[in-house]
């Protein structure tokens, strides 16, 4: 299967419904599910209620119960599970369902709770403000600077990875934070069970089926970007059409875009990865844009 391939398979992880396990059921005997916030292609996140402490949390449970498959479960436990960082979703444990409910045995994991909703349903409704845009991608870039000094590639850098936290004041644009590193790669060798991200934020080294790199992500984030600012994916269409495109021209930015924007934005989706910016730079770039 090529990359192209593989990718259009992912067309959208998250879009999918959640659905899954009951409301009021109760895993690994201390988490009483209270119904679903989201899902993709690999797991359902459902609101939780941690028995023990009593606080809200979300139960994010994968949907393969082969072991042979379960290489996002153990990225996401090896992985996201030793990040701290403001802008990373705090994963708080893991473990297995058992057999209770009915079905099978399936894994999971346990995340705080973001009082808020997804980048992608905040951007169906409508545009963000410059303002909005600066804040939550600065904090995904810092996010992302934190991540690549690990060695840490995400690798599905889209606005349904991102979550904004609006618990964090009364006013202001919330904070963005960084979930998903179900496919996330690390300093090694890309393995046989990984896979590129969602087609419509894929860079264009990625579409040609070349390796992951911190450079990635930060296309990747300069098409969000610029999807906050006009409220349209930057290379829309079917999953193969708009992979193609990219590769042929870079990211069109309309007029209606301030011009030191446009500059930022050009840097961050520079067809060369080594033209890119590094994820400490985008966060100055960011800082000195204004509003």
């Amino acid at each position: 299967m090529t990359t192209l391939d593989v990718a259009a398979v992912r067309a959208d992880r998250g879009a999918a419904s959640a659905g899954g396990a009951p409301r009021d059921w109760v895993i690994a005997g201390r988490y009483r599910l209270a119904g679903p916030l989201g899902g993709g292609s690999e797991a359902n996140v459902q609101k939780a209620i941690d028995l023990r402490s009593g606080d809200a949390v979300a139960v994010k449970i994968f949907r393969s119960s082969d072991a042979a498959n379960d290489a996002p479960f153990r990225r996401e436990v090896g992985i996201h599970g030793r990040l701290r960082h403001k802008n990373i979703v705090r994963v708080l444990g893991s473990g297995t369902t058992g057999h209770q409910g009915g079905g099978e045995i399936r894994n999971f994991l346990v995340m705080e709770l973001v009082e808020g909703m997804d980048l992608r349903t905040l951007l169906h409704h409508q545009p963000a403000s410059p303002r909005e845009t600066a804040e939550w991608m600065s904090g995904i870039a810092r996010a992302l600077g934190y991540i690549h000094r690990r060695g840490i590639v995400h690798n599905d850098i889209k606005p349904g990875n991102i979550l904004v936290n609006l618990a964090t004041g009364p006013v202001g644009p919330g904070v963005a934070q960084l979930t998903d590193f179900g496919i996330a790669l690390t300093g090694g060798p890309t393995t046989a069970d990984s896979s590129s991200g969602t087609p419509h934020y894929l860079s264009p080294e990625e579409v040609r089926g070349e390796t992951s790199t911190a450079a990635s992500d930060i296309y990747s984030l300069g098409l969000v970007a610029l999807e906050c600012l006009t409220g349209t994916k930057a290379f829309p269409g079917p999953p193969l059409e708009s992979m193609v495109a990219r590769t042929l021209a870079e990211p069109r930015i309309p007029g209606t875009v301030r011009r030191r924007w446009s500059m930022v934005l050009h840097a961050m989706t520079d067809a060369d990865p080594a033209g890119r910016p590094s994820a400490g730079q985008v966060v100055g770039m960011f800082r000195r844009l204004g509003w």
